[in-house]
């Protein structure tokens, strides 16, 4: 798939804090963000084009 080559790179941009009830902090993958940011990957790849002068 596409993304296999980009999915490291993602998964690391979107990495955020989460606090649990204690306090503690655990850096975690926002997979709302990485869905986000996986679908504006597709579209420009869908919407690619070549200019062939």
């Amino acid at each position: 798939m596409t993304f296999a080559f980009y999915e490291a790179y993602i998964s690391k941009c979107c990495l955020r804090p989460f606090y649990d009830e204690y306090g503690n902090v655990y850096i975690v993958v926002d997979m709302e963000l990485k869905g986000r940011i996986r679908e504006a990957l597709l579209k420009m790849i869908c919407e690619f084009e070549i200019d062939e002068h």
